[in-house]
Order: structure tokens, then sequence, then C-alpha cells
């Protein structure tokens, strides 16, 4: 059964929906389990006192335990990070809505959990407010043990080391997640058999910032950001495989991101609700122009006043701007036939980072929902939309020493996920 110790370690690094209730929800727990020592906490992992509820399968497990107020049903925890995924889903029930407005607000969450039920000691949101200074600290005092601060150089791309494809992603390594406090997503409801999969899109969004410096980041923040004005709910990744969330990220509720859709196995429209989507900063698909090496995004080329982006009979589009975000052949992945879900056309590639970044996040939820998370349930856009999409197309595939390297189709890449997956319980077995 894990520690109090290990519970905040874990509470430092855990990627939860409100970064702003880290030490809150910990001094709750100080709380809660006498600072890990009540009998709940050491023998079941459970430091919240948390009640089994029909939600929490997947979670936990069911316990019959005798408390102060007799003997019910508990929830029972492997590990600390179990127990705050499972914490999340606990406030994830429909009688707890509404906590997402104050994801910022330690005392007005407190309040308000304490409005629907969660605890009936009176006192309850001032005993846990004067300990808050306490988990602060402890949350201060592990992240001083664990990290040192560095100056770290620009890497190689794995290719250029001659590396094979997978080489850094190390059994249990969790995914560079990235919390953005100020965004928020319309999240629309809770998946009705949890996180069962995932959809696989390209942003279609620029790379590159349109003044200063080169940023990598910047693709994946705008998008993460634009989502949220546009209505969608989803996670992105930079080009430097940094996998941006935001700051109500819960992987079993559901919000809009692959428009109209049919999943090809289950055959259910509206597959959003079922397969969380990944949104790779990419500009997918590009056009060829007259000069033949040079092939322009979208957004860079002439468009009408619908924003369709003007061809001649040849299918080529024209630059309007020169100095803008344009590609050469050589950068490029030229798909000449259909290849699977693949079609014809030009695509940016992924980059190396982006690649094992959608490789590592997919293994990790696997890991993490083991009892919903089908890794042959992880569709490209372009299998589930009824509207035409083709992301990801081309733009899926490991880069080579040689550059862009081959497309991936997605049934390839689910045979990838799958064989990785199996190596990796080899390892840990």
């Amino acid at each position: 059964m894990p520690t109090w110790s290990e519970l905040v370690e874990a509470a430092r690094a855990a990627v939860i929906p409100a970064p702003g209730l880290r030490a809150a929800t910990l001094a709750q727990w100080v709380l809660e389990s006498g600072r890990g020592g009540s009998e709940l906490a050491r023998r079941h992992g459970n430091f919240a006192g948390l009640k089994w509820r029909p939600e929490m399968e997947g979670f936990a497990t069911r316990i019959s335990y005798g408390a102060h107020d007799g003997t019910d049903f508990y929830c029972a925890f492997p590990s600390a990070s179990a127990f705050i995924d499972g914490y999340w889903r606990f406030l994830g029930r429909s009688v707890y809505d509404g906590w997402q407005a104050h994801a910022d607000d330690p005392r007005g969450f407190l309040k308000f959990l304490k409005g629907r039920g969660y605890a009936g000691d009176p006192n309850y949101v001032e005993k846990v407010m004067q300990i808050l200074p306490e988990a602060e600290a402890l949350l201060r005092t592990a992240e001083t043990a664990a990290f040192v601060e560095t100056e770290e150089p620009d890497r190689p791309s794995r290719a250029a080391r001659g590396e094979a494809p997978l080489d850094l992603l190390i059994a249990g390594d969790q995914p560079d997640f990235v919390v953005l406090p100020q965004v928020t997503h319309p999240f629309r409801g809770t998946r009705p058999n949890g996180l069962e999969g995932a959809i696989v899109h390209y942003d279609a969004g620029r790379t590159r910032p349109t003044k200063g410096p080169d940023d990598p980041e910047a693709g994946g923040r705008n998008t993460l950001a634009g989502g949220a004005k546009e209505g969608y709910a989803f996670a992105t990744i930079s080009r430097s495989g940094k996998i941006y969330l935001p700051n109500n990220m819960d992987w079993n509720k559901w919000g809009s991101h692959a428009g109209k859709s049919r999943c090809p196995k289950t055959k259910r429209e509206g597959v959003s609700r079922y397969y969380v989507g990944f949104e790779v900063n990419s500009p997918g698909l590009v056009y060829p122009t007259a000069d033949p090496q040079v092939y322009v995004p979208w957004f860079e080329a002439v468009r009408d006043s619908a924003e369709r982006v003007v061809r001649d009979d040849k299918g080529r589009a024209k630059v309007a701007k020169p100095n803008g975000e344009v590609y050469k052949p050589s950068e490029l992945r030229i798909v000449k036939q259909r290849l699977g879900n693949i079609a014809e056309g030009a695509y940016v590639p992924y980059t190396d980072r982006q690649f094992a970044a959608l490789v590592a996040v997919m293994l990790w939820l696997k890991q993490t929902y083991p009892n919903s998370f089908r890794l042959d349930y992880v569709f490209g856009h372009d299998e589930v939309s009824l509207s035409g999409k083709v992301d990801p197309g081309g733009s899926l595939g490991e880069p080579d020493a040689q550059g862009p390297g081959d497309p991936m189709t997605m049934a390839g890449f689910r045979a990838l996920l799958s064989r990785t997956w199996g190596d990796r319980q080899d390892l840990v077995a």
C-alpha cells in the first residue's frame, strides 16, 4: 500500500484538473487520513475516506470497512497515483458538477464540497484551511528534493543519434504534460464507459511564430487556447513533444473534437464521447505551387471569400506571404497514391519528439485506465470523420536520419502500440 511520503510526492507531480487546488486537496488528505495514519489509508490506500460509488469502477476496488459511523463499502487504491486519479474521478460525479468555478479558490472549493455533502463536520472548511500552509510546505519540500535546476542543452534528434524509434520510451514514464492555467476547455459530460480510446489529429496550424524568434511551443499553446474559444476540448502536442492540457483536464469527461463521426469498429457515431482527441501541431496537408520547390499551407495561400484555397486546373495554389511558413519537397512526406487511411498529397511530418510523445501518451493512458482504454481503439480523424477529414494522413510517421521518413498508416500505428505495450509488460513482469 502507498505510504504518506509517496502520496506527497505523487501530489506534487500528478497532472490534475485544477493545479490551483493542489495544496488544498493535499490539506484535505492531511486532515482526513491523519497524515496517512488512518487504517483506511495504511491498509487500503484511501487517504480521503472515499466511499464506494458505481462510478469508481475501474479506479478503485470495493471493500467492506468498519469506520466510526458503521460498516460500509469504501474504495481501495493500489498506489498513491491511483488514489489521486480516483479522488478526481469521485469529484467528477454529477453531484459535484460546478466545482470548476472554484478551481483557483481553495476556500470556495471547500465550501462548495461541504455544501454538496462531501463532509459532515460543520468546521470542515476552517480545519482544512488551517492545514493549508502545512500542505504548501510539504509540496515545496518534495519539489526541492526532487528537482535541481540545470541548464539543459538542445538535444539532437533521435534519428541523428542513430537510435531506434522507441529507444526513449521507458516503462512507467509519464509523458511531458504541461497544464496551461489560463485555458479552460468546454467539457460537455462524463464519458459513458470511461475513456475507451483516442483520435489522432493534426491541428493544421502554424508551427512558427509570424514575428520574432522561433518557439517550438507556440503552436501547441495557441491551438489549445483556440480550442477553448471555438468550443472544442482536446490535448495538443507541440513540436518539442510537450503535451499541453487545459486547467480542467479530465480524461473521463468529453468535449467535441471529432465532429460528425463514426467509429469503424463499434459503428457508434459521435466518437468524441468515447475517445479523447490529440491535436498534433503541424500544418498537415500542404499545396504545390507553380514553383516545384515550394509547397504552401492553407494559411499562407491565396484564399477566396469562403476561406477556401484557390487552386488552378493543376491543383496548384498561390503563395500569399512569400516570407511566411512555406516548405520544400525535402521537408515533406509526399504520398502519390492512397495508402490505407492516408489520402494522396504532401504532408508536413510530425517531429520525432511529437511522434514519441504520441506513442508515450497512448501507452500511459493504457497503463492509467487499464479497464477501459484500448490501443486498438486509437484511430485517425480520417478514419472516423463523416465529412472527409484527411488528418493525420501522411503527417504520422517516424523521421529517419535521411529526412522525413515513410508515412505510417493508423493500422501500422496501432500495431506499433500493441507491440510496444507487450514489450513493456515483458520488461516489468
